[in-house]
């Protein structure tokens, strides 16, 4: 008879890379916020800086980043006026890092 323990059992989870170089990137328009999306979802942490951005554009950026770190269980911090590091679920790298 087989036991009840699992001791045999593989579980597959999402692999992040928590080591991974933080992607640098610098959107001067709405679209090119998959940029930030396709890095993000990869497990890579992303630097935006928006210092240069139209002001309403940054808006919408921080909005559609803010949803994609709700949704992917990652989190986002400002660290600096206009920059945002954005770290997907499971990432070690804060601000100091």
């Amino acid at each position: 008879p087989r036991s009840s323990d699992d001791s045999n059992v593989v579980r597959i989870g999402r692999v992040t890379r928590p080591t991974a170089e933080p992607a640098t990137v610098k959107p001067r328009r709405f679209d090119q916020a998959q940029e930030v999306a396709d890095a993000f979802k990869a497990g890579q942490p992303v630097i935006m800086n928006l210092e240069e951005s139209d002001r309403e554009i940054a808006r919408r950026l921080i909005d559609f980043a803010s949803g994609l770190c709700y949704a992917l269980d990652g989190s986002m911090e400002k660290v600096a006026n206009g920059v945002y590091l954005l770290k997907p679920a499971g990432s070690a790298h804060t601000a100091d890092s």
